[in-house]
């Protein structure tokens, strides 16, 4: 089985995969087999290098990506690939931080706040301290306290930087990693944090790991952030022999910590080190990837490759210029329509955009002519509100110890479902059940089987929403979860709630929920509800978004990562969109080169038909007329476009006498600006009526001003 899979590979894949003395930086292009080489790599070491399986680690960074990596790998060599280490970055630190986290004062059984336990925190400091709600957004303050823990910058050093503006989110920073601590639970950045700390701090816990490992790959290397590396290296003994994969060129992900810089130094880092360059790709055309070398040479920080390809078949890019911006969805939504004709499924078919906002005026058009069509990472299933209540009541029905410290985690829980359905429980009675548990040390839900000085009613509805999940955890364990589950949503009265209404799909959103489970325990009749809970929270968006067949594909380019279409729109390509105008503004060359990097992802995620397009007129998100995007002048575009005013001449004389920023007459349009010129053609923006035109500059309808 390895020999066949070791033969069907090209000679710098091979050489990927059985270069095993040193560590290896593996620059894979898009589309060039880098999942396949890794697998390949691992299923070398175990059966022709002897390694064991459980001392080699692979490290990805989506529950997807490990679950491909673990199905390949035991279609290659058996059920043995259920020894070897492959999980997320974030799954690992879990593994480790259960197992030694007592080093740094935590349980084993900590709980694991997702982005909503996080507001829901956020949004009780903020009332219980009179913090003014529109000057602490907890969306906002979450992202405060996450740059600051992934930059390393403690409490105390927020609260020393905090200038006037951010003077209550470092207090609000204060208060909820004191409220998480008593909790003893951690946020997704804390499980990297505490990882990275435990590490550092505890030598012996870090030989111990580092004793486990001889091999360590790492997928998906140029989306790391300097803690995630920090983590890496501090798993690495001398003996250890790395191997990373990414590839510089798509680095787009730096506004979440990423650098660029880290695999770029890679071989400074980890010596001696080989570089092996894949760059063969089975993706794409040869007319889509000569485009995409073309344009991220212009890249400065990189390492040189040039993509090819051995396919045949070709076609050229489709490069539009709309007249204004409701002519360009028009365009793309005839021009899809032409594809599926031709036999093209709509589900083959993508629409990239630089920001989610762009996609507004092309559902607009699609539905103007019932053209089907799907949001990717629209609202996320985990994140849906029904979705989020039921995993609410799920938590309130696990098993937890007087003394396990991971029982105060279930008052965000009992927050958030205490009421819903409506019970007629409200905020005031809420703090009161507070203000109880804090005088016993009990968790709001332990309040619940014998609240105190509530009146006779309220007593009653308390207890009543006690005995509820009593009974509920009874079931559970006579009947089994999904039992448990379906008398949740009788009993709660959830299925009353929506049943009936016009929000029954909130119901079906629900069974898919009970599907979920039911999956999980056909995979693994031994899960547990607290299992199924944890694999919940340590999903990260890429498994969330979107999952639907049989309507055209819109996303940004940030979620199209990964991803391959046979037929792709790059839409909007205009200054101050793609690229950005902070990119343009305030950004420098790092952020252009990022901007540059991010239309490279764009473009290489078409596998047969790529069309580029762009607008003029004026936009009121921009506040002032479109151009064309300068990557524009990068791509192979303008041999292909033929000007708006076909030229009576080529006098090259004639057309030489203008500059860039000349005023200039023209016959038709009128007075306009010289924006850009490519030998004889020039762009001149006309204004607001006309927009941008490729005009013959040697043509006598135009002269100087």
């Amino acid at each position: 089985m390895l020999e066949t899979s070791l033969h069907t590979l090209n000679e710098p894949q091979r050489e990927a995969a059985t270069t095993i003395d040193e560590h290896v930086r593996i620059i894979a292009g898009a589309g060039s087999g880098k999942t396949r080489v890794l697998m390949a790599r691992i299923a070398y070491l175990i059966n022709e290098v002897g390694i064991l399986p459980w001392r080699i680690m692979a490290i990805t960074f989506t529950n997807k990506a490990a679950n491909e990596m673990k199905e390949r790998l035991r279609a290659m060599i058996g059920d043995v690939a259920s020894d070897v280490r492959i999980s997320t970055i974030h799954s690992l630190c879990v593994r480790i931080l259960r197992e030694d986290g007592q080093a740094l004062g935590y349980p084993k059984s900590f709980a694991i706040l997702d982005p909503d336990d996080q507001k829901s925190i956020l949004r009780r400091l903020v009332k219980e301290n009179g913090i003014d709600k529109s000057e602490a957004a907890p969306g906002a303050v979450i992202s405060y306290i996450s740059n600051n823990k992934s930059s390393d910058v403690s409490v105390e050093q927020a609260q020393k930087l905090a200038g006037r503006h951010h003077k209550t989110f470092a207090f609000l920073y204060e208060h909820y990693e004191k409220t998480r601590k008593e909790m003893k639970a951690m946020d997704f950045d804390d499980l990297l944090w505490e990882t990275d700390r435990l590490l550092k701090t505890e030598p012996a816990i870090r030989d111990k790991w580092q004793n486990r490992l001889e091999y360590i790959h790492v997928d998906e290397f140029q989306d790391v952030d300097p803690i995630q590396y920090s983590i890496i290296r501090q798993l690495c003994a001398p003996a250890t022999r790395v191997c990373v994969v990414g590839d510089p060129d798509q680095t787009i992900y730096t506004w979440r910590g990423a650098s660029v810089d880290i695999i770029l130094r890679f071989d400074q880092d980890f010596v001696p080190c080989r570089t092996i360059i894949l760059n063969e790709n089975y993706r794409s055309t040869r007319s889509i990837l000569e485009a995409s070398n073309q344009l991220i040479a212009n890249n400065m920080d990189r390492i040189e490759k040039e993509l090819f390809t051995s396919r045949e078949e070709d076609e050229p890019i489709v490069y539009h210029e709309a007249i204004e911006d409701s002519e360009e969805p028009l365009f793309v939504a005839r021009k899809i329509q032409e594809f599926h004709k031709q036999g093209v499924a709509y589900n083959d078919i993508a629409i990239l955009y630089r920001s989610n906002y762009l996609s507004r005026a092309f559902e607009k058009a699609f539905r103007s002519i019932g053209l089907p069509y799907r949001i990717y990472g629209g609202i996320r299933f985990y994140e849906r509100q029904e979705i989020k209540d039921i995993l609410s009541y799920l938590r309130l029905c696990t098993d937890v110890d007087e003394d396990d410290p991971d029982r105060f985690a279930l008052d965000l829980a009992v927050t958030r479902v205490i009421n819903v359905p409506k019970r007629s429980i409200g905020e005031k009675t809420l703090d009161k059940i507070r203000a109880q548990a804090s005088a016993e040390h009990l968790n709001l839900y332990d309040v619940l089987s014998h609240p105190e000085g509530f009146a006779k009613s309220t007593t009653a509805k308390l207890v009543k929403f006690y005995d509820m999940i009593e009974d509920l955890k009874a079931i559970r364990h006579a009947s089994g979860l999904l039992a448990m589950f379906d008398a949740l949503l009788e009993n709660s009265g959830y299925k009353a709630m929506l049943e009936g209404t016009k929000e029954e799909d909130r119901l079906e959103n629900i069974m898919e929920l009970r599907s979920d489970i039911a999956d999980a325990l056909k995979a693994d009749p031994n899960t547990t509800l607290e299992q199924y809970l944890q694999d919940i929270a340590l999903f990260t968006d890429k498994e969330q978004e979107g999952a639907g067949e049989g309507g055209v594909t819109m996303m940004t380019v940030h979620a199209s990562k990964g991803l391959e279409f046979p037929v792709v729109f790059v839409v909007d390509l205009n200054d101050g969109i793609f690229p950005s105008g902070h990119s343009l503004d305030e950004g420098g060359k790092r952020a252009l080169e990022e901007e540059r990097r991010l239309l490279y992802v764009a473009m290489t995620r078409a596998k047969k038909s790529l069309v580029v397009t762009w607008s003029n007129g004026f936009s009121y998100v921009l506040q002032t007329f479109k151009t064309p995007s300068r990557f524009l002048m990068e791509l192979p575009y303008a041999r292909q476009s033929a000007p708006v005013a076909a030229p009576s001449s080529k006098n090259k004389k004639a057309a030489g006498k203008y500059r860039r920023g000349d005023v200039v007459d023209h016959d038709k349009y009128g007075q306009g600006v010289v924006v850009d010129i490519d030998g004889t053609v020039g762009k001149v923006a006309f204004g607001h009526k006309f927009g941008i035109k490729k005009i013959d500059l040697s043509h006598p309808s135009i002269h100087k001003a």
